[in-house]
């Protein structure tokens, strides 16, 4: 198998481009009748003065105003200290690659735990040092000849965790699809952060029952994940695509047509899928490690790296999501008779609704 290839493509759901699938669609009235109902509902909690109020009694977007500061420190150091990568690689120093690209897993943890970070703003700081530390892994492996420091710099804000020197580019940038980009961020930003408080916080606080709050959370949890999948794929790396001219849009394949999890997790994330692709599994198989044994510890180089940032994030070690990812391996194998059919896809939903709020139950309630 070759690594994983860049191409001119369209995010399928983007809303500014002509030609995206939601565009060509029959259909795409839905997705406006959706988004103005949501901007409509923000509109109607300001009018009534209870925006504020919403989000000033929430402890998680407390949580995130207390530590907002912390959070850019950690961004800007993000951005600054892969160049301590650059430089290392670029003078062939390999002692102080190794050490350089291992300090962030003591310093992330480190910097959450000092400083008291909530669970967002831990996750955030454990996202992005892991998104640093695959941008530097590649880097490492894939260039064969030296770039400048502006290069560099355009590599690290490129929504793509596998480095190439010749990734497809757009001729120009867009400046009312940047704008509309950035409206829609602030928008799901709000939207995100009022699901949270007004309706995930009280059902997890108003009950101790693990079974009463998952069927509490069923509703809430699946509209937040939704809308943190259009904040992060369909607006945030498109605008970066964007201002850096990346022509590769693909950030996802249509997973809401999985009918199995085995296609869910190739289509729902295809940044991480290239990187745990290109430097995970074809690395295994260059090892001559057996394919089914490369899928099976691709899967858990992943399942460590979301546990890693979990224990970080809430300070307590319980690997319920590890488990659960791992357990998905012989699920796959044995469920895989449903692929491409209507059983697999009412499966696939079943799974995907229930599953997030049991996860997110059994953390609250340990």
């Amino acid at each position: 198998m070759k690594p994983y290839t860049y191409l001119h493509r369209i995010s399928q759901l983007d809303d500014m481009d002509d030609h995206s699938v939601l565009s060509k669609s029959k259909l795409h009235g839905f997705y406006y009748y959706a988004h103005m109902l949501g901007i409509y509902y923000i509109l109607d909690l300001i009018y009534f003065n209870q925006l504020g109020t919403i989000l000033a009694n929430s402890p998680t977007i407390s949580a995130v105003r207390r530590d907002g500061i912390l959070m850019i420190i950690w961004a800007v150091y993000s951005f600054a200290y892969p160049y301590t990568i650059y430089f290392s690689h670029k003078f062939g120093q390999k002692m102080l690659l190794v050490i350089f690209i291992s300090l962030p897993f003591v310093i992330f943890p480190w910097f959450t735990i000092n400083y008291q970070l909530g669970f967002i703003p831990g996750a955030f700081v454990g996202a992005m040092a892991f998104i640093g530390f695959m941008k530097e892994v590649s880097y490492i492996k894939n260039c064969k000849k030296p770039i400048s420091l502006w290069e560099f710099f355009i590599y690290m804000i490129t929504p793509a965790l596998v480095f190439y020197h010749d990734y497809p580019k757009t001729k120009k940038i867009r400046l009312v699809y940047c704008f509309a980009k950035l409206f829609n961020i602030v928008y799901f930003d709000i939207l995100g952060a009022i699901i949270i408080a007004k309706h995930i916080e009280p059902q997890i606080i108003g009950t101790s029952d693990l079974i009463l709050q998952t069927v509490l959370l069923l509703f809430p949890l699946t509209a937040f994940w939704i809308v943190l999948f259009f904040l992060t794929f369909e607006n945030i790396l498109n605008l970066l695509a964007e201002i850096t001219y990346f022509g590769d849009r693909e950030f996802y394949h249509d997973w809401w047509n999985a009918t199995t999890f085995e296609e869910f997790n190739a289509k729902w994330n295809t940044v991480v899928y290239a990187f745990l692709h290109t430097h995970v599994y074809l690395q295994l198989q260059e090892w001559k490690v057996p394919r089914v044994w490369s899928k099976v510890l691709t899967f858990a180089f992943s399942a460590l790296l979301h546990e890693i940032i979990l224990i970080t994030a809430l300070r307590q070690f319980t690997p319920f999501m590890t488990f659960i990812m791992l357990f998905q391996v012989p699920v796959m194998m044995a469920l895989r008779f449903l692929k491409n059919t209507r059983i697999g896809l009412i499966y696939f939903w079943f799974s995907l609704i229930h599953g997030v709020p049991i996860i997110v139950s059994y953390y609250v309630l340990v």
